[in-house]
């Protein structure tokens, strides 16, 4: 009778076994028991999977001798791409390249495949536990591949302030995003438009060349002026406003509101005192006015307000100046320049999560208006609670960079530079007349369909250095790139991301929000600890196969040994 229930219990085991390994077979299944949802694709994702009909091949660069951090990253983008894979009808392909272990001429066509993508190699430096300190270098990048396109990926944020291990969690958040991103680029057939105004003394077309070229990634970009239709902006699905110095026409005015009214979305870069760096190259001063762009009483309308002053900040970039040295000779040395503030990112929205500092000059602080307005205010950028705040009209002067500030002086406390709302505009034109030269100008529509806008009291941040301007062969500097530090700022993402923001139905960039706990251990402890850890890691094991044998022997002998008496 024991041998029969023996018998019966082995194959019941048997048969449950190999119909649990043919179901992993056919169908997979993953239960994610992270509270974040870390391992589980979004319906975003998973809407633009759908769309994809041939298969996605994707090579991965991060590859050789890692540490554990970069261990990690590869790890969960791996683990990414088999979501993917299961959620692709024609699957994902994926296959690691050590650029380590290339020869030297494959290696060389990479190095001037990745130049020409801007991407390079990230120097990794470490201390081992006895002391040594080793240098290495990584290459953390993907090349997704689909038909004949290629789209790179660089999977590192690397965030100034962050330690490496946050650096590498806010990686991880991004990959989603990124992976996603890189599949819509490669199967869209149709591409939205954008637009750069003109006609208003806006910035010209190499002075947004950067911002042009990052987002000609994602958008066909154009230029143009308003001219005399009410629906001339229709096919733009954002309206660029950098930087203008001269005032709109009401006729213009109109026509911008009404493309608003219906659904349009507007990224205003607008100064409110005219003022440039450039003016200080001849003369140690120079004046700000009042900007006269005519732009107030709209802005007003639509619930925001850039006040006519500046703001110093202690948290600034540098100017280089030239100094006298001991020899009577001249030298350049970067200073602080305080009226070129170093402006925080808003870690909690999509535009600007995980983005640097974004730098401006002389850059005007935004006030919210108007009351029962149907609209979501979000502050995207701000300054450092040190500031100063001074009204048109402003003196700057290149001798204040010598004088040591006084801190009760920069008690202004935080300002907003950058505001996003969304929500129900009103028309600044309600109870108006509409302007005459508009030649399909029809009844005027007098609240907004659910939209959104950006407003940004900086021209400046769109606006990238052009080196030898006035040449046959202008050189055009990486908007954000500061010369004097080495250092790239924000401003390239927060442009490109405004807009990608700007111009999403889709909710794609709310995967940028996505957040992931981190999960360390105590250091401190590890360090004093280490060899108790590692005496506990051998012996528990070994303890836990002992006592687990010893157990099922005796469980043998008292089953078997009294059935045989």
């Amino acid at each position: 009778m024991k041998i029969y229930r023996h018998k019966s219990l082995f194959w019941t085991v048997l048969v449950v076994l190999v119909v649990a390994n043919v179901c992993s077979a056919l169908f997979h299944f993953r239960i994610d028991l992270t509270s974040e949802g870390r391992y589980t694709l979004s319906e975003v994702s998973r809407h633009y999977a759908d769309s994809v009909e041939t298969t996605v091949g994707v090579e991965l660069f991060l590859d050789g001798s890692l540490n554990p951090g970069f261990r990690q990253l590869r790890r969960q983008f791996v683990d990414l791409c088999s979501e993917m894979d299961n959620e692709l009808s024609h699957g994902l392909r994926l296959y690691g390249s050590d650029p380590g272990e290339m020869s030297r001429e494959d290696f060389a066509k990479l190095q001037q495949e990745m130049d020409r993508a801007g991407l390079g190699g990230v120097p990794v430096f470490e201390t081992k536990e006895d002391g040594q300190k080793t240098r290495s270098i990584v290459y953390p990048y993907a090349k997704i591949h689909l038909g004949k396109g290629y789209v790179w990926l660089n999977l590192l944020e690397n965030i100034p302030g962050l330690s490496g291990e946050e650096s590498l969690n806010r990686s991880a958040e991004a990959l989603e995003y990124k992976l996603t991103d890189a599949l819509v680029r490669l199967t869209r057939t149709g591409v939205d438009r954008v637009a750069f105004l003109e006609g208003h003394g806006e910035l010209e077309e190499v002075d947004v060349a950067g911002a042009t070229e990052a987002l000609a990634q994602h958008f066909e970009v154009d230029r143009g002026q308003i001219g005399d239709k009410v629906s001339v902006l229709n096919p733009y699905k954002v309206i660029i406003v950098a930087k203008p110095t001269k005032p709109f026409s009401e006729k213009d005015k109109y026509v911008l509101d009404q493309y608003l009214m219906r659904g349009g979305r507007l990224l205003w870069l607008v100064d409110a005192v005219s003022m440039t760096v450039d003016t200080l190259r001849n003369a140690p001063n120079t004046i700000g006015l009042l900007a006269d762009n005519n732009l107030g009483d709209m802005l007003f309308r639509y619930g925001v307000r850039i006040n006519p002053s500046v703001v110093e900040d202690m948290s600034c970039g540098m100017l280089p100046i030239s100094v006298p040295t001991s020899d009577g000779k001249t030298q350049i040395v970067p200073m602080p320049w305080r009226f070129g503030p170093l402006m925080s990112t808003n870690m909690g929205h999509p535009v600007t999560r995980n983005v640097s500092f974004v730098h401006g000059d002389f850059a005007s602080p935004l006030d919210t208006v108007g009351e029962g307005l149907r609209l979501v205010r979000t502050p995207l950028l701000r300054s450092s609670q040190h500031t100063k705040v001074s009204s048109a009209p402003v003196m700057a002067s290149l001798m204040t960079i010598h004088e040591q500030p006084r801190q009760e002086e920069f008690s202004g406390g935080f300002k907003t530079f950058a505001l996003l709302e969304e929500g129900v505009f009103p028309s600044a034109f309600v109870h108006r007349h509409v302007p005459s030269g508009l030649s399909d100008a029809g009844k005027t529509k007098e609240e907004s369909v659910r939209t959104k806008m950006i407003v940004v009291g900086d021209g400046d941040v769109v606006r990238n250095d052009v080196r030898f301007r006035y040449s046959e062969h202008p050189t055009i500097v990486p908007l954000g790139y500061d010369e004097l530090s080495r250092q790239t700022y924000g401003n390239k993402d927060f442009i490109v991301n405004s807009v990608l923001y700007l111009a999403d139905d889709d909710g794609m960039m709310s995967l940028r929000n996505r957040t992931f706990a981190m999960r360390l251990l105590d250091k401190q402890k590890i360090g004093e600890g280490t060899a108790l850890y590692k005496l506990l890691a051998l012996v528990l094991p070994l303890l836990s196969i002992l006592v687990l044998g010893v157990s099922i022997m005796l469980l043998r002998r008292r089953r078997y040994g009294s059935g045989s008496k």
